[in-house]
């Protein structure tokens, strides 16, 4: 007979699919390893999942973290940001003494947290360990905007309260700060393809010749008027996450931001990259040694890093953001295509299970009546 598989609960936050893509690698490699189950709180929709983890979780949708309120791939709302962070912060002692019991009732035996602090403070009040994992911070990012804001200051102060308590912290590279008293450091955390290059051009209906960029800015919806001038370059076919339909014109291949999209396969089918920063993307390009033309934005503290990173480990080059919506860069698209492929093996998901794992050793079985709360 079989006994029930072990579970931990993932708090992660819904700013972009970078979280959640690093949160999902994770996953896969704490089932692979110890064939750990999960109770997963978020907003990120389900599906994003299910590409990965598919029948290893239950789903609770939870507002778990704000980061910013993004208006476009580009572009934040800062008023709106603080009045989301407002809602959320300091934290509902109700919600947190609901969120441990439905953990504790779960099996749960610790909470890993992407970035959201709000897990943290279920671990402590459900008397769980917690894991926390990053690459930046939230009050790092907010300190440059106090004078426009000053209430981030305070919002600051509270996650940072939270971050303190976590039992153990993981960063991963590209790396926006570095905390010296965090020990563990990973490589980048990256999904796995499910497909290799020449199944992935089969499922879409690439010719195994054909030169190949896929051009994403995340989770949102982007305006890309250059399109027609893709169409024009008919010796490379362009995937574009992000646009305003799905569908296929000649070499032009769209899927809309509502697609249910798995992204590494699409970089497995891929020659090159055109996209925006972001932690999952880099990391998942990174992977593939994939060329890699980004996008940065000037006003948000965690571009430089990346950048460095980025200029460091890929070969490519920089788009700014006025030039990616003119289109001026599409007549580089030929020396994009023309730079190899740099391939890396493994990913630091599997240095982060280890590190769960490890933890969960040590700490031994805990009592569900240590915590004081009433499973139901």
């Amino acid at each position: 007979m079989q006994g029930t598989p072990p579970r931990l609960a993932f708090f992660v936050s819904p700013h972009g699919y970078g979280h959640a893509a690093r949160s999902s690698a994770v996953m896969a490699a704490l089932h692979r390893k110890s064939g750990v189950e999960f109770e997963l709180y978020t907003t990120v929709p389900q599906w994003f999942f299910e590409e990965s983890i598919k029948g290893l979780f239950r789903y609770h949708h939870v507002t778990c973290d704000v980061g910013f309120v993004q208006t476009s791939a580009l572009s934040y709302d800062l008023r709106g940001t603080v009045e989301a962070l407002q809602d959320l912060l300091p934290f509902e002692q109700a919600l947190v003494d609901d969120l441990a019991a439905r953990v504790l009732d779960a099996g749960c035996s610790a909470v890993v947290c992407d970035i959201a602090a709000l897990g943290i403070a279920v671990a402590e009040r459900a008397g769980l360990p917690s894991v926390l994992i990053e690459s930046f911070s939230w009050q790092w990012l907010y300190e440059p905007l106090h004078d426009r804001a000053p209430e981030l200051e305070r919002f600051s102060g509270e996650l940072r309260h939270w971050w303190r308590k976590a039992t153990v912290h993981v960063q991963t590279e590209p790396l926006c700060w570095r905390d010296d008293s965090v020990e563990t450091l990973v490589d980048p955390i990256s999904r796995a393809p499910r497909l290799e290059r020449e199944q992935a051009r089969l499922e879409l209906d690439i010719a195994p010749d054909a030169r190949v960029v896929v051009i994403t800015m995340g989770g949102y919806r982007e305006g890309m008027p250059f399109l027609e001038r893709l169409q024009a370059m008919s010796d490379v076919v362009f995937i574009v996450t992000g646009a305003s339909e799905t569908a296929r014109y000649g070499n032009l291949m769209l899927f809309s931001s509502h697609d249910a999209i798995f992204m590494p396969n699409l970089l497995r089918a891929a020659d090159a990259l055109v996209a925006k920063l972001g932690y999952g993307i880099i990391a998942e390009a990174w992977s593939e040694g994939l060329p890699f033309a980004f996008v940065s934005r000037r006003d948000f503290r965690e571009m430089p890093p990346l950048e460095a990173f980025v200029r460091r480990e890929l070969l490519g080059f920089e788009i700014a953001p006025e030039d990616f919506a003119e289109g001026g860069w599409i007549d580089r698209v030929p020396e994009l295509l023309d730079l190899p492929h740099r391939p890396r093996a493994g990913s630091g998901a599997d240095d982060v299970a280890n590190a769960v794992s490890a933890l969960l050793v040590s700490e031994g079985a805990r009592s569900v009546s240590e915590s004081g709360i009433e499973v139901l």
